[in-house]
């Protein structure tokens, strides 16, 4: 009972260390919500990718960062300054990674692990791949049974 307890625990503990894990598909907009209902008026809210300032709510403004990362983000961050909730549209695959939001007047801190796939269509559905090789075990199956057929046959001309 005690190393059940333990266990919870230490899952609780790096829950909050490694973050939020999320897997999105390109093209989608995303939120990521700080989970604060509104921000204080001499408090501000910081949002980084992979330890990169990329937007900024200060004193009820909203401030992203087109030219962070050589404009990476420009014009698909939204910024919501009553909450400091961050919008990425139109995220691809390259946006993967950690993303990072952080206040100055309580240091909260949240950290989100975004994984982002491809466009669903751009590979194989798996009912194609699983057809494919239903498709593979059954000429292989074919061609097997066509050699033991012929030694068989071969065997009882002789």
């Amino acid at each position: 009972m005690k190393n059940i307890l333990l266990f919870f625990v230490f899952m609780a503990f790096m829950e909050g260390v490694f973050g939020d894990s999320m897997s999105v598909t390109e093209g989608n907009d995303v939120p990521l919500k700080t989970g604060l209902s509104e921000i204080k008026t001499d408090d501000f809210i910081d949002w980084r990718f992979q330890g990169t300032l990329i937007a900024r709510v200060i004193n009820a403004s909203r401030a992203p960062l087109d030219d962070a990362l050589d404009g990476k983000f420009k014009g698909r961050l939204t910024l919501n300054i009553q909450t400091g909730d961050l919008t990425i549209s139109n995220i691809n695959t390259s946006d993967s990674g950690e993303y990072k939001v952080s206040n100055s007047v309580d240091s909260f801190s949240k950290t989100f692990n975004v994984s982002v796939s491809a466009v669903p269509g751009s590979g194989l559905s798996p009912g194609g791949i699983a057809g494919i090789v239903i498709a593979v075990i059954a000429a292989v199956g074919a061609a097997v049974g066509g050699v033991v057929y012929g030694y068989w046959k071969k065997g009882q001309m002789l």
